[in-house]
C-alpha cells in the first residue's frame, strides 16, 4: 500500500487514519513532504501506520521522546535539558533512520552526468507591515474587549481568529456584528474611513495592489495564497477596481473547473495573477509560469505556507522565484511567525544531524493578547532574526534592486526567511543560561 499525501493520516483518531490501518498489507510506503506539521506525534502516527511498534505506544512517545526534545528545543532550556533532548533526538533519528528516505530538489534533479542541474533559486522575505491607523485602533479595542477577558477562561479561538482578521482587514469582522461593537469605541475620524471600501484601511492590501503594478509591469506571474475566501474577496474588489484581470480558485470551485483555470494559466493563456485559498490551492497543484508568491497571512501550520510556496517552485520551474510572506508588526502574526519557526525547528532537530539554534523562549511564544510593548512600527521577531543572520545574506543585484523597491512602500522592514536553521546552536551555553536568570 501506498499512501501520498500521507501526512493526511497524522491524526489516527480520524476514520481515515482507522480505515486505512484496516487495509492488510504486506508493505507500507508514505509519501509526504511534510511528516512533522504542528508536533512529533505526527511523524509517530505516520511510522505507527508502516512500522507498527517502531516507536512505542503514542503516550510513551510523547512521555519519553517529544517533551524532552521540546524542552530542550526552548532557548533558556537549561544545560541538562538541552544536553537531555539533543540525546533524545538523536536515538530518535538513529531508530527511524532505516525506514526514512528523504531527498531534497537538489539531490534528485541531476543532469546525466551526474552534476547538478541549472535549479532555479528561490529567495523567501518576510515583509513586515506596520497596521494602518484603522487597524492599530481596533486591534488595540478588541484586546480590551469582553471576547478577549473570557477567552482565558474558555477556548481562545475565537478571540485569536478576530485578532488575525484585524491583521488581514477590517472588513472581514462581520460575525456576530464584531465591526459594528468595536466601531462605537473607535475615534470617529477612523469610523469614516471604515465605511470606506478603501485600501487604505488595510495594510496588507495595500502593499500588495503596489506590488502587483510593479510585478505585473515587469513581466512577473503571481499567485496570490490567502486563508480565508473572504480575503480573497476584497483582493479581487481591489483588483477589479484597478482593472486587473486575474483567476481564482478556492472550496467553491467545481473540480472539473478546477482543471481548465490550472491549464488556462500554465499555458499562458489566461492572467498573469492566480487567487488561491490555502486549502485548496496549496497542495496538488503545478504553477511554474509562477515566478513570484504572495503568503497573505500566515498559518499556525507552517506546512500549510511552504506547500503554497511550493505549487510555484517545483521541479520544472525554470525561472528564479522570490517569494513574499506578509506580516504586521507587533500583532498576533508575529506570535503565529514564531511558532511557525519553533515548529520547523522540531522537524530539524529530529531528522538532520546538526544542533538547531534555539531562537525563542516559551514565554516569547505565549505572549499573545497583549499590546505590542514596542509599538507597532518595528518587529522585535526581524530584529532578532536579522541580528541572527544578516551577516549571511548574500544577494544579487536583482534581489537587492527588488528589495530597494519594496522600501519605498513604507514597509517596516525584510526579513530573509530562506535563512532559518542556516546556523548550528552554540556549544556554550552559559550566557542563555545567565540571561534566563
Amino acid at each position: 500500500m501506498i499512501l501520498d499525501e500521507g501526512h493526511l493520516i497524522k491524526n489516527p483518531s480520524t476514520q481515515r487514519a482507522k480505515s486505512l490501518l484496516e487495509i492488510p498489507a504486506a508493505h507500507r510506503i508514505v509519501i509526504s513532504g511534510t511528516p512533522i506539521q504542528n508536533n512529533l506525534r505526527d511523524l509517530w502516527a505516520l511510522f505507527n501506520f508502516c512500522c507498527p511498534e517502531l516507536l512505542g505506544d503514542n503516550k510513551v512517545f510523547k512521555e519519553k521522546c517529544e517533551n524532552p526534545i521540546l524542552r530542550g528545543n526552548e532557548k533558556k532550556a537549561s544545560d541538562e535539558e538541552k544536553r537531555v533532548g539533543s540525546d533524545v533526538a538523536k536515538e530518535l533519528r538513529e531508530c527511524i533512520q532505516p525506514f526514512f528516505l528523504r531527498r531534497l530538489k537538489s539531490e534528485v534533479f541531476r543532469e546525466d552526468d551526474g552534476e547538478v542541474a541549472k535549479l532555479s533559486k528561490k529567495s523567501e522575505l518576510i515583509v513586515w507591515l506596520r497596521l494602518t491607523d484603522c487597524q492599530r485602533q481596533f486591534y488595540k479595542v478588541f484586546l480590551n474587549s469582553e471576547m478577549v477577558r473570557s477567552s482565558f477562561d474558555c477556548s481562545q479561538l475565537p478571540a485569536l481568529t478576530n485578532l488575525k482578521k484585524i491583521c488581514d482587514h477590517p472588513l472581514l469582522l462581520t460575525k456576530g456584528g464584531m465591526a459594528e461593537k468595536l466601531l462605537m469605541h473607535i475615534a470617529n475620524g477612523e469610523r469614516d474611513k471604515f465605511q470606506e471600501t478603501s485600501d487604505r484601511i488595510s495594510c496588507k492590501i495595500s502593499f500588495t495592489m503596489s506590488l502587483l503594478d510593479k510585478l505585473i509591469r515587469d513581466g512577473h506571474s503571481v499567485l496570490i495564497f490567502s486563508q480565508t475566501r473572504k480575503m480573497l474577496d476584497l483582493i479581487q474588489a481591489s483588483l477589479l477596481s484597478r482593472g486587473r484581470e486575474y483567476l481564482r480558485i478556492d472550496g467553491s470551485t467545481k473540480a472539473s473547473d478546477r482543471i481548465k483555470i490550472v491549464n488556462n494559466f500554465q499555458e499562458g493563456t489566461g492572467a498573469p495573477i492566480f487567487l488561491l485559498t490555502s486549502q485548496v490551492g496549496g497542495q496538488g497543484l503545478t504553477l511554474t509560469r509562477a515566478d513570484r508568491v504572495i503568503v497573505v497571512d500566515p498559518a499556525w501550520n507552517p506546512s500549510t505556507d511552504n506547500q503554497s510556496v511550493d505549487r510555484a517552485y517545483r521541479i520544472g520551474q525554470m525561472k528564479d522565484v522570490i517569494v513574499f510572506r506578509l506580516m504586521t508588526c507587533g500583532t498576533i502574526e508575529e506570535k503565529i511567525y514564531r511558532k511557525q519557526i519553533f515548529k520547523g525547528g522540531l522537524f530539524k532537530t529530529a531528522t538532520e544531524h546538526k544542533e538547531q539554534i534555539r531562537y525563542f523562549s516559551k514565554r516569547d511564544l505565549k505572549e499573545i493578547f497583549s499590546l505590542p510593548t514596542e509599538g507597532f512600527d518595528i518587529s522585535p521577531t526581524q530584529q532578532q532574526l536579522n541580528k541572527e543572520h544578516d551577516h549571511q545574506v548574500k544577494m544579487d543585484e536583482s534581489l537587492r534592486s527588488h528589495i530597494e523597491f519594496l522600501n519605498t512602500l513604507g514597509i517596516a522592514g525584510v526579513s530573509h526567511h530562506s535563512l532559518l536553521y542556516s546556523k548550528t546552536a552554540p556549544v556554550q551555553v552559559a550566557d542563555e543560561e545567565m540571561e534566563g536568570r
